[in-house]
């Protein structure tokens, strides 16, 4: 072999580019940060596996649907209703999975600017504490229509609609307990969301 010739030059299926090392090949993102308490590993666990459970009636109430529109005799007008319901759930109960993962919608205004002093940590905290007296109103809200709307049911499946509103009642308890756990590692790096976890 000549001494400057490429050993991948006689592979066909070998890269014209070198090996690239990015965020997506080796990524960094939960490095250093400090492992959850118990408490709050298993909620993450039970509201992940909440939200799994709800995605399956959501898949088989959609394909259901695609399935009765080929076949009329087998069709259900529930399905439709079920893959909504389910939908609607699930968003309400992996909504402190995500709060605690970062997986919510946030404005980053001053992170950058502040990265690396003593007020980041103020900025964490303050966010925190906001997001969990917002979290506790909403949980309050969503007791009030537990009440209200339990005597309302759905149309096909008379699903009570105050069943609903449970799952936003625990999906906000729980964004509150997160946000509240974020206050004592507000110095530390935080945890965030990785899709792999929700795989199932």
């Amino acid at each position: 072999m000549a001494e400057n010739e490429d050993p991948d030059d006689k592979n066909p299926d070998a890269s014209i580019y070198g090996e690239t090392e990015t965020f997506y090949t080796i990524p960094e993102l939960n490095t250093g940060v400090p492992r959850d308490p118990a408490f709050i590993r298993v909620l993450a666990r039970i509201e992940i596996s909440i939200g799994v459970a709800l995605f399956a009636l959501l898949f088989a109430g959609v394909m259901y649907q695609v399935i009765g529109r080929y076949f009329p005799a087998i069709g259900w007008v529930g399905a439709g209703e079920l893959a909504l319901l389910s939908m609607v759930a699930m968003t309400f109960i992996t909504t402190g999975y995500l709060v605690g993962r970062n997986g919510h919608v946030v404005i980053e205004v001053f992170d950058q600017a502040l990265e690396g002093k003593r007020l980041f940590v103020v900025l964490r905290v303050i966010s925190a504490v906001i997001m969990a007296v917002t979290c506790l109103a909403l949980a309050y809200e969503a007791f009030v229509k537990v009440q209200v709307e339990w005597l309302r049911t759905s149309a096909a499946m008379h699903v009570p609609l105050g069943v609903l509103y449970l799952f936003a009642l625990v999906g906000f308890l729980s964004a509150a307990v997160h946000s509240v756990m974020k206050i004592p590692y507000a110095n530390r790096p935080e945890h965030q969301l990785d899709i792999s976890e929700m795989e199932g």
